[in-house]
């Protein structure tokens, strides 16, 4: 596919005429793939050529049963479609009111028999031109030597990727367009027992590890709370009505093949059901079983034969991105690289959309595009077993790899079908990408991508490496999560400026080094005043059926001392709970043991496990520990600051000894301040905020940090307590703004009964965040309530700030 760009005033007709024929050649191979993707609705036609001109409605676009590609009108005139890219919108309203006119008697509009607009914000549109074969070259050479044109390429013929191997030479339309609810094959099964559909799907669901995300984040809705994000799917449609699939809150666009809720091919519906099928104990469960934590957009650009053209894909693209999406889902292909399209991709990563496409079918090594774009996610498919399908195309753009094979999901009118391909890979990276990062709203598109490169299980044999057969490897969902959870957003690596130089592509896209980062998510509960060289064990663990199975101590190895057990005596630990609370008080130098048993001897059934931690590094973690695993660790001496590191500054600090003074104030009725209750010299306090979290908060002034140099690391210390009314899971949040954002990011959250003990005071509570930024200039913070009762209170004592900047 040629594609060519205007930077001169007016080239030489001789220099231009060839490499334009160039042009013409390629639009009439591709005549009979294009004439497959006949669109069935005039409406998207800006405007028809009037002046002299007799246009059969059936020969157009748009026409209902003639063709899109060229077509004679008589025995040398042809039809050709382009693709026109303005420099200016000015540029595209200038040509249209020339075309609508019929006005232009002697130059490249007088030919155009319609036109169609793509991209308002991109100035791109199709033209179809409508002249004698020998004036091709001449009209074309014109449009390029238009002042108010950059680029003009062919409109090529895209297409579905099934999984149905064939020799290039053959024609695209032979490739697997049947109807998948109505033409079972060997590649389509139709099952109608629901709980084997569920155990068919499982496989897939486990091997990305999308389960163990669902069981932590349920388990802890109060901590990881969500924020949907937006997935569009481009491609045949949607059965808006099948039983297993969203029906609220979706959007669409009509690219000129008819209602985004039409789906008469199934290639579609069947990648929406792997995004999305309704956890509901009917048919199969997708990556994202819970409609209220996402949102589908449906660009149909593919029509009832899973054909379409450049045109209709990228005004499909447009859609997804006027649509708010955060995440396009591209299980298509076809034509060679395309610059509008290029630039189309870049327009969308500086807009902070991740974009993700399927590698192809043909088991070669070779660029197929979109997918071999910089700021497109490239995947290919792996089996049940975990190894790379034989069909999966590979290249030096690969990136990552998931479920591609038998892969079960919805097809239209209420079935559910079997298929494989590198289409039915590509929605499961779409969708374990909205289903982590709606967990971390505040994460770039560039960051999200690099912590699902960063956290996918390599294939590459006895290596932790990537290569271009498989990318960084196979995509895992809960490490992805751990990941951010972790480190924060600083896991992906820095932003870049614009963000698309960021995006590389393939095993050269530029990742963090977790080596240098230091975790944000620990903790510390202290009840001295030590400062901060108090070191804790921490445990996380997730339980199974049989929790009173599970126990733990910890000792000093010096002398057998046993320091602290769980769970507390006379008492189990509770079937399916995820605790994460502190394993020890304060730990003097030397050498411990910790040890974790099960009685019955077969550890802690999956997805449960244990993971204890010391600093924020993780000594151990483990499921299948069989009767018990005990992991002995140092605690040394505490070291000064590392090297360009500041020490940590003092940026805020209130007693509250004259209520909330300059530092904080409340968001409302329920939040005050409660004077000098427990002997303390003066206390504010948060209650409920279930309904309204922002009236249960206090809130910081906004500290503005730039005259300091700005900081790259923040600890908050506080002491707490929570009155006997709080019930377990109830608690509260501590949230931050770094650089004026706009919404509130979450540092953490501790529950009643796992994180702290009712009627306790918990002084010098320590907690350290890292915002995503390089350099923050200005911070705010707040404390924010959440229980169910009016009477729960949670009171909050000597609250300070602390800044540190590791960039000096």
């Amino acid at each position: 596919m040629v594609s060519h760009s205007r930077e001169h005033s007016r080239p030489r007709r001789s220099s231009a005429s060839a490499s334009l024929a160039v042009v013409a050649a390629a639009l009439f191979t591709h005549r009979a793939d294009l004439a497959l993707a006949t669109g069935n609705d005039s409406s998207t036609w800006d405007v028809k050529a009037r002046k002299g001109r007799r246009i059969r409605a059936e020969s157009t676009v748009s026409g209902v049963d003639g063709n899109i590609g060229s077509s004679s009108n008589s025995s040398h005139k042809k039809k050709v479609n382009l693709l026109v890219k303005y420099k200016s919108s000015l540029a595209h309203r200038r040509n249209l009111e020339i075309i609508e006119s019929g006005s232009a008697d002697h130059n490249w509009q007088s030919h155009a028999a319609a036109m169609s607009t793509i991209s308002d914000t991109q100035h791109i549109v199709a033209v179809e031109i409508d002249a004698l074969e020998e004036n091709l070259d001449l009209i074309l050479e014109e449009m390029l030597a238009d002042d108010g044109i950059e680029l003009v390429e062919e409109d090529f013929a895209m297409y579905k990727y099934p999984y149905n191997r064939i020799e290039k030479s053959e024609e695209l339309h032979l490739r697997h367009n049947r109807n998948l609810q109505d033409q079972p094959t060997s590649n389509t099964t139709m099952i109608k027992d629901h709980r084997s559909l569920v155990e068919q799907q499982q496989y897939s669901i486990e091997q990305i590890q999308a389960d163990q995300v669902w069981s932590l984040t349920n388990s802890r809705r109060n901590r990881y709370p969500n924020t949907p994000v937006g997935v569009c799917i481009v491609d045949t449609g949607y059965d808006k009505n099948h039983e297993d699939l969203p029906k609220s809150g979706l959007t669409g666009t009509n690219t000129g093949y008819g209602s985004a809720f039409v789906d008469k091919d199934g290639h579609g519906t069947h990648c929406a059901g792997v995004i999305g099928a309704l956890g509901n104990d009917l048919g199969i469960v997708g990556v994202n079983p819970n409609p209220s934590k996402f949102k589908l957009h449906i660009s149909k650009s593919l029509n009832n034969d899973g054909m379409g053209t450049a045109s209709s894909v990228l005004k499909g693209i447009q859609g997804c991105i006027e649509s708010g999406s955060k995440i396009i889902s591209l299980s298509l292909g076809g034509g060679e690289r395309s610059e509008i399209f290029s630039e189309m991709y870049q327009d969308a990563y500086n807009k902070n959309l991740l974009v993700v496409a399927a590698a192809g079918n043909f088991g070669l090594f070779q660029d197929d595009y979109p997918s071999s774009y910089p700021q497109v996610i490239s995947v290919g498919a792996v089996d049940r077993n975990g190894n790379r399908a034989d069909f999966s195309n590979w290249n030096d753009q690969l990136e990552l790899m998931a479920p591609g094979v038998d892969i079960l999901s919805t097809t239209p009118g209420g079935g559910y079908g079997s298929l494989s391909g590198t289409s039915m890979a590509t929605p499961f990276v779409a969708g374990v990408a909205a289903l982590v990062w709606g967990y971390f709203p505040q994460c770039s598109n560039q960051q999200i991508r690099n912590v699902l490169a960063l956290s996918a299980k390599s294939m590459v044999a006895n290596s932790k490496g990537c290569n271009r057969r498989t990318g960084f490897g196979l995509i895992q969902a809960k490490d992805a999560f751990d990941m951010l959870d972790k480190y924060g957003c600083a896991a992906g690596g820095n932003d870049f400026d614009p963000p698309n130089k960021g995006a590389v592509g393939g095993c050269d896209q530029p990742l963090a080094d977790l080596t240098a980062l230091p975790p944000i998510n620990t903790a510390s509960f202290t009840s001295d005043s030590s400062g901060n060289g108090c070191q804790k064990l921490f445990l996380r663990m997730l339980t199974d059926g049989y929790a009173y199975e599970t126990s733990w101590e910890l000792t000093q190895v010096s002398d057998g001392e046993v320091l602290m057990t769980g769970p507390p005596r006379n008492t189990n630990f509770e079937d399916g709970t995820d605790y994460n609370r502190p394993a020890s008080k304060c730990l003097e130098p030397g050498t411990y043991a910790f040890t974790i048993k099960d009685i019955y001897g077969d550890g802690i059934t999956k997805p449960g496990y244990y993971s204890i931690s010391l600093d924020g590094n993780t000594l151990a973690t483990n499921s299948d520990f069989g009767s018990s695993e005990t992991t002995q660790f140092t605690v040394s001496e505490p070291s000064s600051s590392p090297a360009g590191s500041s020490k940590w500054e003092s940026l805020l600090f209130d007693d509250f000894g004259n209520g909330f003074g300059n530092n904080f104030y409340d968001g409302g009725v329920d939040a005050m301040y409660a004077g000098d209750k427990f002997g303390r010299n003066g206390l504010v306090v948060v209650k409920r905020g279930i309904g309204n979290g922002e009236i249960a908060s206090i809130y910081s002034k906004n500290m503005l940090l730039e005259d300091r140099g700005g900081f790259t690391k923040f600890k908050v210390v506080f002491s707490f307590y929570a009155n006997n009314s709080i019930e377990r899971d109830d608690g509260f949040c501590l949230d931050y703004k770094a650089n004026r954002a706009s919404t509130w990011s979450r540092a953490n959250c501790w529950e009643s009964m796992k994180d702290f003990e009712n009627g306790k005071w918990y002084d010098d509570t320590r907690w350290k965040f890292q915002p995503p930024a390089r350099v923050t200039k200005s911070i705010r913070i707040r404390f924010r309530g959440f229980s169910t009762e009016n009477n729960d209170r949670i009171f909050f004592d000597k609250v300070e700030l602390y800044g540190r900047n590791e960039l000096i």
